[in-house]
């Protein structure tokens, strides 16, 4: 990809748990096409990839995600029954104490900030002073499965609940163009209005979907209105698409498929990407 001098860019990285491995891949296609960000921003799973990439441990983020099994997963899931998650986290927390230990935001190779939400209040918070791993912890606290963040006498849950694309944060940092990476499965978009007498309208209690399947709808909805909202209001310059429809949001495993969508969603845009610079 031969170029110039680029302008300062800035990758927001979005939220979509299990799917954001595709970050990595996202990540790792942008390096290999000579693209460097200036600035990062990242929300819930979105800022452990920015945040890892901003210290020049994506590398070890991408050994650990291929190395999951179906089983090490579970055994990297600690139960918690008792508090306000039903998983403690203290073992992904130790996964990133080894990597980033007690780094904070100065040691970063480049202006990363890290998207979490105030419990109390609701208000979004740019995380960008202190250490690094308890302001990813805190943006990848999503409810009722992590617990909450103690930062600063705040308690801090997943930034992807009041912003889970943070464009706006890059152009903060001072990027001139913004390349945004959403992670919202293809099946969630638009609307259909059923007719409610047609059959497939009427539920069959013998039918109803399993708990798991109702969590992930509900996740997927949330996210992608949300998603669709924030980017209406701030739209990047370039939105990469991972394509991971048959990834669920705990589907940690996927590793594999999720890097390979990441970097051929970026091969999808290059020549959008190109006209973009030529404008610049």
């Amino acid at each position: 990809m031969a170029r110039g001098r680029l302008p300062p860019i800035g990758l927001a990285l979005g939220a979509g748990a299990a799917r954001g491995w595709a970050h990595i891949g996202v990540l790792d296609r942008l390096s290999e096409l000579g693209v460097v960000p200036a600035v990062i921003a990242g929300s819930s799973v979105g800022a452990l990839a920015g945040g890892l990439y901003a210290g020049g441990r994506l590398a070890a983020l991408k050994e650990f995600a291929l190395s999951i099994t179906r089983r090490r997963m579970f055994s990297l899931l600690d139960p918690s029954w008792q508090g306000s998650g039903v998983i403690a986290g203290e073992k992904l927390r130790e996964l990133l104490d080894e990597q980033l230990g007690d780094r904070t935001f100065a040691d970063l190779s480049l202006p990363f900030i890290s998207i979490a939400t105030d419990y109390a209040t609701g208000h979004e918070l740019w995380l960008r002073d202190g250490r690094i791993v308890p302001a990813i912890r805190a943006s990848y606290a999503l409810p009722g499965i992590f617990r909450p963040v103690e930062i600063g006498g705040q308690w801090l849950i997943d930034g992807g609940v009041v912003n889970p694309i943070p464009v706006t944060a890059c152009r903060a940092l001072g990027a001139r163009i913004v390349i945004a990476v959403t992670l919202g499965p293809d099946s969630a978009s638009g609307t259909v209005i059923q007719n409610p007498q047609s059959e497939s309208a009427i539920a069959d209690s013998n039918d109803a979907p399993a708990l798991r399947a109702v969590l992930t709808a509900a996740f997927n909805i949330t996210q992608d209105r949300l998603s669709r909202s924030r980017l209406a209001g701030d739209p990047p310059d370039l939105l990469v698409q991972p394509r991971t429809p048959d990834i669920g949001i705990f589907d940690f495993d996927k590793a594999a498929e999720a890097i390979a969508a990441g970097r051929e969603a970026v091969d999808r845009v290059l020549v959008d990407f190109e006209r973009l610079l030529r404008l610049m």
